[in-house]
């Protein structure tokens, strides 16, 4: 069956306005001001992390450099599941059993927490059974670490059971089920916490990016519009945006697509991954009144498989060939991070104990991040936490996670290099909307595109690092392969670990006028 065509725009359905109701809005910071703990980013980490902080009585400030969940918490399938694909198994190849089984006793933390604040939020909380399946046959290693995965979570003391009948409507190898999940509508739920600090006279700023970060003294925190002096930093963005720590070198990011599908007939009722290439996500959630299936995958590097569009429309024909789909009403993407060995990154960074972190969800934000923010929480106000050893941001690389971390930055170092080297010959044609292309000129690299009726020129280097940016179709903005530094047509930042936007080159204007028609 051939695919129906893709909506003309990205939009994660948790943001369409025909499905959510208009989230509350907070005001850019203005001014200094003097806080215990700030709080930089407002996604389920950031928010999670600051609600648990101001429970314990600390005067919290948030810091949002877009809107609320604008990133990864608002683009996410949101899953809550202790059962990760094959998480399990793939850390039990490369850690001790302690190490393993800290990392569920965390994520079964964060399960439990966010159930529980769930439950008061209106955001379509529905108990759902978690499944990970292989297609590619009985004795294929997709199947063998499905039965792996059931090993582990099972040493772990979860229910796991085996079993191919799991709904759905194409043939499986192997499965493995882990019942009593859920899945949920993230953005009315993170609006939720943020009410909870604001009613609680704590500080939410939106449209407030931090650009730097002191460390002399009390750390102090810059943004565009004042200063603020706190006695503590979480640094709950994607990556963290201080490069002190080196995170952005310990970590790959990587971009996936999620489109929301009219199906004629039967849903598949619980929530399913896949562990063969290319691993696909599905799920259900009730959008505009009717309940669609909700498909994601066919991931890849950031900045790094071009064009993205083409990500998004084999995501479709995947399910095409499989549903009887008759519309795909909404598709976005979203960016993660994979650590070096397999753990997130959380607590306060090497010799800067002030400056705490949380990254490396690897996909599994919703209960990672909401465990991220138990454990930072405990870590601030002395609390013992049996798990959160394992989980140590300042921990240095094992032997194990080192041949990730040569292949990850020989990644780098190759797309920097060729970014450079390549000509990127002008070809003189006109652009067309939602084009965009890099071009060696007099002016050096220059990065130009058109969007909605807009022609933009900039310098094509990302300001972290250097890095020349590809242009992502689907999205409508530069990407950076380097670290995965993302920023809009005009330049302004995206995604970090950049903090300040794409430079325009000189003798060339930042924005030039629509051409007439």
């Amino acid at each position: 069956m051939v695919a129906p065509a893709l909506p003309a725009h990205e939009l994660s359905a948790w943001h369409d306005p025909e499905h959510a109701e208009e989230p509350d809005t907070y005001p850019a910071l203005r001014g200094d001001r003097r806080v215990d703990v700030a709080v930089v980013g407002a996604g389920i980490t950031g928010l999670t992390t600051a609600v648990l902080l101001a429970r314990e009585g600390l005067q919290v400030a948030v810091l949002e450099g877009r809107r609320i969940g604008a990133v990864a918490s608002g683009n996410t399938t949101a899953k809550i599941s202790v059962l990760q694909g094959t998480r399990g198994a793939q850390l039990d190849a490369r850690h001790d059993a302690e190490t393993v089984d800290a990392y569920f006793a965390a994520h079964r933390a964060g399960y439990e927490w966010l159930l529980d604040r769930a439950r008061r939020a209106d955001c379509d909380l529905e108990h759902r059974d978690a499944v990970t399946f292989a297609t590619s046959g009985r004795s294929s290693a997709g199947s063998d670490s499905v039965r792996r995965e059931a090993a582990v979570l099972r040493r772990a003391g979860f229910p796991a059971r085996l079993g191919t009948d799991v709904g759905l409507p194409f043939a499986v190898s192997e499965a493995v089920t882990l019942p009593d999940q859920a899945q949920f509508d993230p953005m009315p739920y993170l609006a939720d916490l943020a009410r909870e600090l604001h009613d609680g006279g704590h500080a939410v700023h939106e449209n407030t990016r931090v650009r730097s970060v002191s460390l002399l003294g009390a750390p102090r925190l810059r943004t565009d519009h004042g200063e603020v002096r706190a006695e503590r930093v979480v640094l709950a963005t994607g990556v963290p945006i201080l490069d002190r720590g080196l995170f952005f070198a310990r970590v790959e990011p990587s971009r996936s697509y999620a489109q929301a599908v009219r199906v004629d007939g039967p849903l598949p009722e619980a929530m399913y991954l896949s562990v063969d290439e290319p691993t696909v996500s599905l799920r259900t959630a009730v959008i505009e009144g009717e309940r669609r299936l909700l498909t994601g995958g066919f991931g890849h590097r950031v900045g790094a498989s071009t064009p993205t569009s083409s990500h998004e429309r084999a995501l479709a024909e995947w399910a095409a060939q499989r549903f009887a789909v008759r519309e795909i009403t909404h598709r976005w993407s979203a960016q993660d991070y994979q650590p070096e060995d397999g753990l997130p990154f959380v607590g306060p960074m090497r010799w800067q104990p002030r400056i705490l972190v949380a990254t490396g969800f690897a996909k599994w934000g919703m209960t990672g991040g909401t465990a991220a923010g138990l454990a930072l929480r405990d870590h601030v106000v002395g609390r013992d936490n049996p798990w959160m050893h394992a989980l140590r941001a300042d921990r240095a690389p094992t032997a194990s996670a080192l041949p990730t971390l040569a292949r990850a930055n020989g990644e780098v170092g190759r797309y920097l290099a060729t970014g450079w080297a390549r000509p990127h010959l002008p070809t003189g044609a006109p652009l067309a909307e939602g084009e965009g292309r890099v071009e060696t000129t007099s002016h050096g690299k220059v990065a130009r595109c058109r969007v909605d009726g807009v022609e933009h020129e900039l310098g094509a280097i990302c300001p972290h690092l250097g890095g020349i940016v590809a242009w992502n179709d689907a999205a409508r903005s530069w990407d950076c392969p380097l670290h995965g530094s993302r920023f809009a047509p005009d330049g302004e930042v995206l995604e970090g670990p950049a903090t300040v936007g794409m430079a325009s080159p000189p003798g060339l204007a930042r924005v030039v006028a629509p051409r007439s028609t």
